[in-house]
């Protein structure tokens, strides 16, 4: 067991922080670069987990200290003063407690116990505990940049987190913030860093594991350096630091977590997807963190004053989401009559299977073979009633490099039988280049009506690419255009044999089509953009066809989350304007099915809502001019939900819980407006 060393409170009387009481059912372990990116790339997430009491393990890696200034950076004189590195340390430490007690209790004064945590590595670090909430604690490990520009001696090898990972750097230094009880700095090595995390998630278990983005979007090209990345180095470097972490407490048998990855900056990059409520939500919490909240501060290190009242200015803390956005197609009716679900848990796809047709009794999850994989996946049924599993592989490299495969695994109809992970490869494999091979985007699979599988993504330059199998085997790899896709692809296949795919870029929906079910596929491009009074899709489309020759595109909209419609006319073109369909709030792409009952025709919707649980709601088909009543469920989800009829024709909705456990409803009655019976937690 680790050495644990207690130390006084802070905020009050010196106490050592008490036993932790069992642990809440559900175990949220976050390992971050920064002690403000959960506030402004996770929340409102990371919020309500607290409120759901989950324990909470947040790790912070850096010390984070900048330039060591805690004054405004707007401020013209701020270079005048020196720097102070232990103190700026401090305060933002200091924020960062008032910011969790604040989210937690409801005051940012409520008391912490502090104390030093040693692993058996060695590495000491500063853990923050709660007190009113034993079962939140915080982790700062504080590795220091190490150059010139901070003090250092020019003969002092440099180092940062991306060099301790890529291995240009033997070991990085700890900076111990000004009342840290941590005793002194150390060196901490790649493998020392590793090992201490890989302790760390053993004493906390996860059922749900956060980090930043390994393979974050390049936002520009230079001639000698190559892509320049959209987002902080360290951001990417804590990623990896990650998922080594992870890989290493999976092979010594650790429970697989349901994993995700924040986008940092590259959020900037595309249209908001949070409500302005919940923006107001995530900024008066970043407001405590750099004592812009008006508080009387009587601390020394009252928060990250550099920020100070200036949240609104950096557009990247308008979105909340995740690299490998989710899809709604993981629910799926096998040939026996019974409903499998699926999902990735710890890179490995997990399986979850009805006991019997139509009962509440499920299997699972089980494990399929294989590993490695990033936490979307696609899942495409064929015609026999099987699925064909397409996900992302990566592996990490010597030097920090990483390789990121396109793969596939088909599972047989009758049997359930696998055949083995093979791999489809990468759009960017002629350039033989690792920095443009990482930047893919999540498959789309559909099998169309002749066998064939089609799998599109977003590639590096942007746009859309595909590939198809065949009984040849698989075919090259296609340039579909496009440009400044978001990566949230969704490809279906109506019932004229024909494939169709759509996609959401920076001013609007792009479309994909094929004249012929053999032919080449044709982009229509700003499809959403035909309502001038609406704001641009955010996140994925999700198509329906609603008759032989129209569809119908459920879709949220920027900066207020709520749920449109774009209908398609018999004669191909789109309506003018959109419907709106309420639902404001929530994030995640909309879960849409059609059914069509006793002359009745309906679209039923399930979605993520503003406080992450299931909203479902029934849209006639054609002829309803008003939205739809939105009905909630209190069901806390971290995925968006999926849509499927079972073997009696009845219409399902499916989560994943926060607890990585799947949760289904089956409807009521005949009709399914008529909603949805009680939740069942497999």
């Amino acid at each position: 067991m680790p050495e644990i060393r207690r130390h006084p409170l802070v905020g009050g009387a010196s106490v050592a922080p008490p036993a932790p009481p069992a642990p809440p059912r559900t175990s949220l372990v976050q390992i971050l670069a920064h002690p403000d990116d959960d506030l402004y790339f996770i929340n409102p997430d990371l919020q309500r987990a607290l409120e759901a009491g989950h324990r909470v393990t947040s790790v912070y890696l850096t010390a984070a200290e900048a330039d060591g200034r805690n004054i405004d950076t707007r401020d013209p004189r701020r270079m005048d003063s020196p720097p102070d590195y232990e103190g700026y340390t401090e305060a933002r430490q200091q924020g960062l407690r008032g910011a969790y007690a604040t989210m937690v209790t409801g005051d940012r004064e409520s008391a912490w116990a502090r104390d030093v945590f040693t692993f058996s590595t060695g590495v000491t670090v500063d853990r923050s505990t709660l007190l009113a909430a034993p079962h939140v604690q915080l982790f700062f490990f504080g590795l220091r940049i190490v150059n010139a520009g901070h003090g250092f001696p020019a003969d002092v090898p440099p180092a940062r987190l991306a060099t301790l990972w890529s291995g240009d750097s033997a070991a990085q230094l700890t900076l111990i913030a000004a009342e840290s009880p941590v005793p002194g700095p150390q060196e901490i090595t790649k493998d020392a860093l590793v090992r201490s995390l890989i302790e760390l998630l053993q004493r906390t278990p996860p059922d749900q594991f956060w980090t930043m983005d390994p393979d974050p979007w390049h936002k520009d090209w230079d001639e000698e350096r190559g892509p320049v990345s959209s987002d902080h180095q360290d951001h990417t470097a804590a990623a990896q630091f990650a998922l080594a972490a992870l890989d290493g407490y999976l092979a010594e048998g650790g429970r697989p977590p349901l994993v995700d990855h924040c986008v940092g900056y590259s959020n900037r990059m595309w249209p908001s997807n949070l409500s302005e409520d919940a923006w107001a939500e995530k900024k008066r919490v970043l407001e405590v963190y750099t004592s812009a909240d008006g508080h009387d501060c009587r601390h020394r290190y009252c928060g990250d004053l550099q920020l100070a009242d200036g949240a609104d200015t950096r557009r990247y803390g308008w979105s909340t989401r995740t690299r490998y956005e989710g899809s709604t197609d993981w629910l799926h009716l096998q040939a026996d009559g019974r409903l499998a679900a699926y999902a990735v848990l710890g890179g490995q796809v997990a399986v979850w299977t009805e006991s019997e047709p139509g009962s509440d009794h499920w299997d699972g999850p089980v494990l399929l073979p294989g590993g490695g994989l990033t936490p979307a996946l696609s899942v495409a049924p064929d015609r026999e009633g099987g699925v064909h599993l397409v996900g992302m592989h990566r592996t990490p490299c010597p030097g920090g490099t990483v390789e990121v495969d396109v793969v596939r695994m088909w599972r047989q109809a009758h049997t359930g039988a696998v055949v083995p992970w093979e791999r489809i490869g990468n759009p960017s494999d002629h350039t033989e280049d690792w920095r443009r091979r990482r930047e893919v985007g999540t498959p789309a699979a559909v099998v169309g009506s002749s066998g064939i599988l089609h799998v599109f993504m977003r590639n590096f330059g942007s746009g859309a690419s595909a590939r198809r199998l065949t009984d040849d085997g698989w075919g090259e790899w296609e340039d579909l255009q496009g440009r400044n896709l978001q990566d949230c692809l969704n490809a279906v296949l109506l019932s004229t044999g024909r494939v169709e795919v759509y996609a959401t870029n920076r001013s609007g929906g792009v479309r994909w089509y094929q004249d012929g079910m053999y032919g080449p596929y044709k982009m229509q491009d700003n499809v959403t953009s035909v309502d001038a009074d609406a704001w641009r899709p955010t996140g994925g489309i999700t198509p329906v066809q609603t008759g032989r020759s129209r569809s119908a595109l459920f879709y949220r909209e920027e900066e207020s989350g709520e749920v449109l419609c774009l209908r398609q006319r018999p004669d191909g073109r789109w309506s003018r304007e959109a419907d709106r369909l309420g639902g404001d709030g929530g994030t995640g792409r909309i879960a849409a099915l059609r059914q069509q009952a006793d002359g009745r025709d309906f679209v039923v919707l399930a979605r993520r809502n503003a406080r992450n649980r299931l909203s479902t709601a029934v849209l006639a088909t054609q002829g309803q001019d008003e939205a739809p009543r939105w009905t909630d469920h209190d069901v806390l989800m971290a995925r968006p939900p999926a849509l499927a009829r079972d073997h009696a024709g009845r219409i399902v909705v499916a989560t994943i819980g926060t607890d990585a456990r799947l949760r289904v409803m089956r409807q009521a009655k005949q009709d399914i407006a008529d909603g949805f019976g009680p939740s069942a937690l497999v």
